[in-house]
C-alpha cells in the first residue's frame, strides 16, 4: 500500500507538467477569439500560482488517512503524520494501522501459507494498479502537449463552476481518458479524472481538492477504484497545522 500511497503525491507533480495546458490554448481555438472561459489563463501566471501553492504548502504538517475496501469490507486503515524536512522532502511517520501489520492470520500452516500466497499476490496486483495510476503524472511533455491539441475545454459544471474542464483522451492507453478541472480565478487545481484500464478491466481513480483557510489549495482526497476486483482505496489529507 506504500506505493499506492505514494502516487497521491506523484499526482501532484502532474501538476506543473499540466502548465503546459495553457500554451495549448492558441491551438486548440483560433488566435484572437478565445471563449471567456479560457482568457487570461497564461502559461507563467498558472506555473507561478501552482509552484507558489506547492511551495507554501511545505510549511504545512497534516495526517494522511488510507482505507482500503475489498468487497464493501474495510481490510486496512491506515493514519501517518504528514511533514516536510528542512530539504523540503516529505517525511511521514505511521500513528496508528488496523489490523497491525504484525498481525497473524490464525488457522494451521497450510492455511497460513495460502492466505500468504493470496496476499501477495493482491499486493503485487495493486502495485500494477498504482503504477498504471502513476504514469498518468509522467507523460512525457511531447505525448501530454499531443492529447492536450485534441483536448476539449469547456466551462466546469455544477460544483466545478468556475473552473475550466479539460478532456483529453488516448493519453495513456487507447480509449482512456484524462479530465482535468483549474480554477479560472486562483489557476489552481480543483479536480483530476482518470478513466483507464488494467487487464481489459476498468480502472478510475479521481482527486479532489480544497482551499486551506490561508488560501492555499490541497489534494484533499483521492479515491482508486477497481471494479473487476471490488477494490476501493481512499486517501484523505486531513488536520493541516502550520
Amino acid at each position: 500500500m506504500r506505493r499506492l500511497m505514494r502516487v497521491v503525491f506523484v499526482l501532484g507533480a502532474f501538476l506543473l507538467a499540466a502548465i503546459a495546458l495553457a500554451g495549448t490554448q492558441s491551438r486548440v481555438v483560433s488566435a484572437g477569439s478565445e471563449p471567456a472561459f479560457v482568457q487570461g489563463m497564461e502559461p507563467a501566471k498558472v506555473a507561478a500560482a501552482i509552484q507558489g501553492n506547492a511551495q507554501a504548502l511545505k510549511a504545512f504538517s497534516y495526517q494522511q488517512r488510507m482505507q482500503l475496501q475489498l468487497k464493501g469490507e474495510t481490510k486496512k486503515v491506515t493514519l501517518n503524520q504528514m511533514n516536510y524536512d528542512m530539504n523540503g522532502n516529505l517525511q511521514k511517520t505511521l500513528l496508528s494501522e488496523q489490523p497491525a501489520a504484525d498481525a497473524q492470520p490464525s488457522g494451521g500452516r497450510l492455511k497460513r501459507r495460502v492466505v500468504a500466497k493470496k496476499k501477495g499476490e493482491f499486493k503485487d496486483m495493486m502495485e500494477e494498479i498504482a503504477a498504471l495510476v502513476k504514469s498518468y503524472s509522467e507523460v512525457p511533455h511531447e505525448q501530454l502537449q499531443a492529447a492536450l491539441k485534441q483536448g476539449v475545454f469547456s466551462p466546469g459544471q455544477g460544483e466545478m463552476q468556475g473552473a475550466i474542464q479539460i478532456q483529453m483522451r488516448s493519453v495513456v492507453q487507447p480509449g482512456d481518458s484524462l479530465t482535468l478541472w483549474i480554477d479560472q480565478t486562483t489557476m489552481l487545481f480543483r479536480r483530476i479524472a482518470i478513466a483507464t484500464t488494467y487487464e481489459g478491466n476498468p480502472v478510475t481513480s479521481t482527486a479532489s481538492y480544497s482551499a486551506l483557510p490561508t488560501g492555499q489549495v490541497y489534494m484533499a482526497q483521492s479515491i482508486l477504484n477497481y471494479p473487476k476486483k471490488q477494490v476501493v482505496v481512499e486517501i484523505d489529507n486531513l488536520n493541516f497545522t502550520n
